[in-house]
């Protein structure tokens, strides 16, 4: 990483760990909200998950050439001011169509940043080191996520919407700030001159003479089906089928926050001191998620459901930033954010293909049940990995910055 890069590292760091931090403060309680304030019920969280990954898709792939062949570094300042936008609609609307609403906004905002950070920072760090990078701003989120989750608990005992109004607020202040700090000396040369079309057929081109990022693409979309259940079901089945002893459920889901981010921050830096078969890492990840999800979503001992729960959130901050990582390298600069697009339309056609089976399983049967069907997305993926890890060759060499 060269010294003139340093600036924009920090900056993409910061953004990294005031993102997280709002979303720490935001989610880490947003569970109680919506069932407590809300009264919403497992189908209906899972719908709102569903709403917010429909709405995401079809965002994706429109945000993802904007910021090709416009500024990366406009499409993640207006995203985080419209991310602010979603969380203040949902804290002044707890009822169910409202929150729906409110995934919708959050959606576009989260279409605008994700993918166009990636290959603003890769355009301006070089991709010689990007794993690395990516790691770091991983651990910088955790870190972020760990002074949101530790406040989250408090704030929502004043009020449960305040985390939402709260985070919402300081995210467009910080999308006020990021335009006197944000440069954007990587931006393609060709960016402005291509058309959307042509940026789509690049793009489409590199994915097709590379099979293996097809394979990739499959397990994204496999473990999207996975989240979905942990993600909108964990909470409400802690609430439903355990006796969290000790502390009211909002102070309990802020510690239990603290707790999976410092076992994540042990885990990425493991992870960044580990070099070798990227696919091999991401099978022995989903590996472990498989198993952690089965117990957590079987087990009784409260104890038991916990340590689970932490394993699993932990072994999964490692799997994002390794793939982002491989899939940049591998990508040529001027169509980075469209294909990093491309992957996370990948994960929300998981999210939403798996989202109101699981709630309906979880509404009509059970919520053990959900998250068991959930994890059973991993089998797939994990076979999928063994795939790509054999199609490795020439398709995948890293491209140059």
């Amino acid at each position: 990483m060269s010294s003139d890069a340093v600036p924009s590292y920090r900056v993409f760091l910061g953004i990294q760990f005031a993102m997280a931090a709002v979303s720490g403060l935001v989610y880490t309680t947003v569970v109680v909200y919506r069932v407590d304030a809300a009264g919403l019920n497992p189908l209906q969280l899972v719908l709102v998950g569903t709403a917010l990954e429909a709405a995401y898709f079809g965002f994706q792939l429109p945000t993802g050439v904007l910021a090709d062949i416009g500024s990366a570094r406009a499409c993640v300042v207006a995203g985080v001011a419209v991310l602010g936008a979603g969380c203040v609609v949902e804290g002044l609307l707890p009822v169910f169509y409202g929150i729906l609403a409110a995934q919708v906004v959050g959606a576009l905002g989260y279409a605008l940043v994700s993918g166009a950070l990636e290959a603003w920072i890769a355009g301006e760090v070089g991709t010689a080191d990007l794993t690395r990078v990516y790691l770091r701003g991983s651990q910088a989120g955790l870190v972020g996520t760990l002074v949101g989750t530790a406040v989250s608990g408090l704030v929502a005992g004043v009020r449960l919407n305040l985390p939402l109004l709260l985070g919402g607020g300081v995210l467009i202040a910080a999308a006020a700030a990021l335009p006197f700090v944000m440069s954007e000396r990587g931006r393609p040369a060709t960016g402005a001159e291509a058309g959307a079309g042509e940026t789509v057929r690049a793009a489409w081109g590199l994915i097709r003479v590379r099979p293996a990022f097809l394979v990739v693409f499959g397990v994204v979309a496999l473990v999207g089906g996975w989240s979905e259940a942990v993600d909108r079901l964990w909470g409400a089945h802690l609430l439903a089928n355990f006796r969290l002893p000790g502390p009211e459920a909002a102070t309990w889901f802020s510690v239990l926050g603290v707790a999976a981010t410092l076992l994540g921050l042990v885990v990425t830096q493991i992870v960044s001191t580990r070099t070798g078969d990227t696919m091999t890492l991401l099978l022995g990840v989903v590996g472990v998620l498989f198993v952690t999800t089965i117990v957590f979503g079987l087990v009784t001992n409260v104890w038991i459901a916990i340590g689970a729960a932490l394993a699993l959130a932990a072994a999964r901050t490692a799997f994002a930033p390794v793939l982002s990582a491989w899939l940049v390298e591998r990508t040529d600069p001027g169509v980075r954010a469209t294909v990093l697009s491309a992957r996370d339309m990948f994960d929300a056609t998981g999210q939403v293909a798996g989202g109101p089976a699981l709630g309906a399983i979880g509404t009509w049967w059970s919520l053990r049940a959900a998250l068991v069907a959930g994890s059973l997305a991993l089998a797939p993926a994990a076979g999928l990995l063994v795939l790509a890890r054999r199609r490795l060759g020439s398709d995948v060499e890293p491209q140059s910055a």
